[in-house]
């Protein structure tokens, strides 16, 4: 994740009959359009987000250090985001999207017991947050606490994570393995076990292998599994 120059744009009237307007040329540089340079412009934001957001904290980063970092000026900033919020929530939402997308990968994967593509999901979900500790340290640190709508989306992905982990709970119920009840708040509750975790991991020095994460969350999910059968043991006492 040279200095930019601004691309101009040429203008020229048609000489058919119609009087109709020849759509402006765009030129650009180096071979690239201004639609190429824009996006050029947005990539070098984000990635210098991702480094100074991780490194200084998104509350003492400001627009002016995002812009020189970035080499682009306060003007094309603002032609691609609104604010330094919105530059955290593309941020959030890009890591999210590839998060999901490590996910979906291995849920691909066939012939798994329901308990094991449990827990491949889980580790691509931790593979995924954590193979940049920059993005780990936006995930779990940097997005707290900023606004009501940056919490409302860190809400609706853990809801919809849990929902996921929900579903191999509902699989396991088939398999005999659980008792059947609702888990979604269960659910809720160990993704947000899993934060804590990798905040831990990505705290703490030296940083251990991610392996640890890995076995803490499987130690975690037969924690899980055992108590739940044990609960519904001494309910039917």
């Amino acid at each position: 994740m040279s200095s930019i120059n601004t691309p101009d744009t040429a203008t020229s009237l048609a000489p058919s009959g119609t009087g109709s307007r020849v759509p402006p040329k765009r030129r650009g540089y180096a071979g690239r359009t201004s639609e190429q340079l824009a996006a050029e412009r947005r990539l070098r934001l984000l990635e210098a987000a991702l480094t100074l957001f991780a490194d200084r904290g998104f509350s003492r980063t400001p627009i002016e250090l995002l812009c020189s970092t970035a080499r682009v000026t306060t003007r094309h900033f603002y032609e691609h985001f609104e604010s330094r919020e919105a530059v955290l929530v593309a941020l959030y939402d890009q890591i999210m999207l590839d998060t999901r997308r490590i996910v979906a990968e291995s849920l691909m994967r066939q012939g798994l017991a329901p308990r094991e593509r449990m827990h491949g999901a889980l580790r691509a979900f931790v593979d995924g947050c954590t193979l940049d500790p920059r993005r780990t340290r936006i995930l779990c640190v940097e997005v707290i606490g900023v606004s009501t709508e940056m919490f409302e989306r860190r809400r609706a992905a853990i809801r919809e994570f849990a929902g996921l982990l929900n579903s191999f709970t509902r699989a396991l119920v088939a398999a005999g393995e659980l008792p059947d009840r609702d888990y979604m708040r269960t659910c809720i509750g160990m993704i947000g076990a899993i934060r804590e975790l990798m905040t831990e991991w990505l705290i703490t020095e030296p940083r251990a292998p991610i392996d640890e994460v890995h076995d803490h969350l499987r130690s975690l999910i037969s924690c899980l599994l055992a108590g739940a059968r044990e609960l519904d043991s001494a309910n039917m006492r």
